[in-house]
């Protein structure tokens, strides 16, 4: 979703990506004081290519998510925090969007290609901005003010969003006066720190570390004055009954949360704990979960001094909780280091629970969750959701699952998590004529004490669990493709700067009507600037060609792999209401396969760089070569940037045989911003196919 927030008491225009979300889609996006669009509609896909992608990187598989509108208007009192976002069709539903609203003052990143250009913040206030396409570079542009602390502060992973954000701050001359922290303040995902020395225009600057990029690369950054927290000591953590300690000097008792830092590399602290012999007592550290860089090392000794207990942190995880059982009374030491010596500083903080397994451990019981928001389950079809079940106060007994509440035609049998164990998997089965439509999924689950499972009966551990307990997850019954592509494996070459017609073939499974055809928002392969039409099959057509345009600047030899999809609207055969519905498919049968061979058409520029006066005119002299068996004149225009203004550039056309001409070019006198080369296209049209070659020229101003 983009932007992924907004600030109270105002409306947002929205843009969400998705696949296969067709013409339309329902959005729900609910929260107390936020109200989204009932449903998003289609808007033009915002696409930029960016650099080409070399090998092995343009052989992944790549989504072109379709581009759909919509708003969400936030009341002045709505809270502030996260909102979760889910988009729905005939063919299912699909979680993992989140809107934040914010308090602050916000701006959204205006979108152009070419080289970043800054945009103005007037502090406090939240940016909202993607990096796209890969390799982007977003430049945010405030007022410093010497010996006022700017903090800039980025979340993304909050968001869903894939992007691994690099920040760093800029001067007005490009050089860089801050970088990022090595350990982010506590609840962002990157932040820099920055006391200006002089008055003056300083820019954030924010990319990818990995150079990536996308449209679903999106991020909020806040860039403020206020005072914002480097860490939390003691850490932040759910309520979990324990008594605090933050002094070591004393001998203490289980159960205990003990909280510590080690504030400098190469140190440890130490614990005393009176244990007593036989006592089951477990030593959970927390650090990582808590967004501490610690990554901690515990080993607990006996009186005489030998090590009996250890546990070591992974590189991104704490380490599991220590068990541990006493072989005599007394005072053991517990210490807790960093596990490389050259780390260390009091954003290193911990908290070690240690708590006694035979003392009362609370009303046992558990909690149910699901891993999404939404669920989707085909028509004649079924699908398995897995239920994982947080155990608490010593439960340790089976749990019988079952979904309650189910819609008409949608079934799931009881299923038991065994005792001990953390889930099982239930199976949602939805009958032919099950209603396509969305309802509530409740989960209920009853703990059985015994060692038995029994639907009904038994020792119920007090209290039946639900999930959610909000009611906030959704089933979607989906109606079924009938129709699908069943061509046969075809390969061959192509030209670049040309058409190429793939032949297809339809299985229509009983549908007769019109089905349109375009390339597929879910790619084998980074697709390399290819596009095409919207094709409209006519009722019963089974067989056509589709025409993909090979852009001339792709890589020569290169093995092109495009794949289409077939969408249309379908009658329900059960209760004759209308839904769209699409087939796709990434299998090599499907693809458009084209190793990619040169062009017919080339073109050059006399030189790579121009000046633009203002109030001017420019000839830009222009050699285009056709191949021996292609003939015709040669249409030459500038393909202008969309955010370019004050330029225009009147076609020219180079007859047959000749081969020079000159385009002509003028500038008014507010024109720009220059960000990006000027791309000349020349065409020669032939009876099959238009010929395309093309060449860049940087323009100075």
């Amino acid at each position: 979703m983009f932007p992924a927030g907004g600030q109270r008491g105002t409306t947002v225009p929205v843009r969400i990506g998705g696949l296969f979300l067709h013409d339309r889609c329902a959005f729900d996006l609910a929260a107390p004081g936020v109200k989204a669009s009932p449903e998003l509609v289609r808007d033009k896909r915002l696409w930029f290519e960016g650099p080409v992608l070399p090998l092995p990187d343009s052989q992944r598989q790549e989504d072109y998510p379709a581009d759909m509108r919509g708003s969400v208007a936030l009341a002045a009192d709505a809270k502030v925090g996260p909102v979760r976002g889910r988009v729905f069709t005939s063919q299912g539903g699909a979680g993992g969007l989140v809107f934040v609203v914010g308090d602050l003052p916000e701006v959204v990143e205006q979108e152009v290609e070419g080289e970043p250009i800054p945009k103005a913040l007037a502090l406090p206030v939240t940016a909202n901005g993607r990096v796209f396409p890969h390799e982007d570079i977003d430049l945010w542009e405030f007022d410093g003010e010497p010996g006022k602390t700017v903090t800039a502060f980025v979340h993304a992973q909050a968001l869903n969003s894939p992007l691994v954000p690099q920040l760093d701050v800029l001067d007005a001359k490009g050089n860089v006066v801050a970088e990022q922290m090595p350990h982010p303040c506590v609840g962002t995902d990157a932040s820099v720190r920055f006391t200006p020395k002089v008055a003056g225009k300083y820019r954030v600057r924010i990319t990818d570390a990995r150079t990536l990029g996308g449209p679903a690369y999106v991020y909020r950054l806040t860039v403020t004055t206020a005072d914002v927290p480097q860490f939390h000591f003691p850490l932040r953590v759910k309520p979990d009954g324990l008594k605090d300690a933050t002094d070591a000097k004393d001998a203490l008792s289980a159960p205990v949360a003990l909280n510590g830092r080690i504030e400098k590399p190469g140190t440890a602290n130490e614990w005393k704990l009176d244990l007593k012999k036989g006592g089951r007592y477990a030593l959970d550290l927390v650090a990582r979960r808590a967004e501490s860089p610690l990554c901690g090392v515990v080993t607990v000794t006996d009186p005489t001094g030998k090590e009996v207990a250890k546990a070591e942190a992974s590189e991104t995880a704490d380490p599991n909780p220590l068990a541990f059982s006493p072989s005599v009374d007394g005072v053991f030491t517990v210490r807790v280091s960093e596990k490389y010596r050259g780390r260390g500083g009091p954003n290193f903080a911990y908290r070690l629970a240690v708590t006694d397994a035979t003392a009362p451990a609370g009303e046992p019981g558990f909690r149910l969750t699901l891993p999404a928001a939404a669920v989707t389950v085909a028509r004649s079809g079924t699908v398995k959701v897995k239920v994982t079940a947080e155990r608490s106060g010593g439960f340790a007994g089976p749990i019988v699952v079952r979904a309650v509440g189910l819609p008409k035609g949608v079934t799931a049998p009881p299923v038991v998590i065994p005792r001990n164990q953390p889930a099982a998997e239930l199976t949602l089965t939805a009958a032919a004529d099950a209603h396509i439509a969305t309802s509530a999924l409740k989960i209920e689950g009853t703990g059985v004490a015994g060692v038995t499972a029994r639907v009904a009966g038994g020792t119920v551990v007090s209290g039946t669990r639900f999930v959610p307990e909000t009611g906030d997850v959704r089933l979607a019954v989906a109606l079924p493709t009938p129709f699908k592509l069943v061509d046969e494996y075809v390969m061959t070459s192509a030209a670049r700067g040309e058409v190429y017609k793939r032949k297809y073939k339809l299985d229509r499974g009983g549908f007769d009507g019109p089905i349109e055809v375009q390339l597929a928002d879910k790619q084998a392969r980074h697709l390399q600037g290819v596009s095409g039409p919207v094709l409209v099959l006519k009722p019963g057509e089974t067989a056509f060609e589709y025409p993909a345009y090979l852009p001339p600047w792709m890589e020569l030899g290169r093995t092109c792999r495009a794949c289409v999809m077939a969408t249309a609207r379908v009658k329900d055969p059960v209760d004759g209401r209308e839904h769209t519905v699409s087939f796709s498919s990434t299998e090599q049968n499907q693809q458009m396969i084209v190793v990619v061979s040169p062009g017919r058409l080339d073109m050059s520029l006399d030189r790579t760089s121009l000046r633009a006066e203002p109030g001017t005119e420019v000839r830009l002299p222009v050699t285009v070569a056709r191949d021996k068996n292609l003939a015709g004149p040669a249409k030459v225009e500038a393909v202008l940037p969309a955010h370019w203004k004050g330029v225009t550039a009147a076609p020219l056309v180079i007859p047959a045989g000749r081969d020079t001409g000159e385009l002509v070019l003028t500038f008014a006198k507010d024109c720009g911003p220059f960000n990006a080369p000027l791309v000349v296209r020349a065409t020669v049209e032939t009876r099959d196919t238009p010929v395309t070659a093309e060449a860049k020229v940087e323009i100075v101003k």
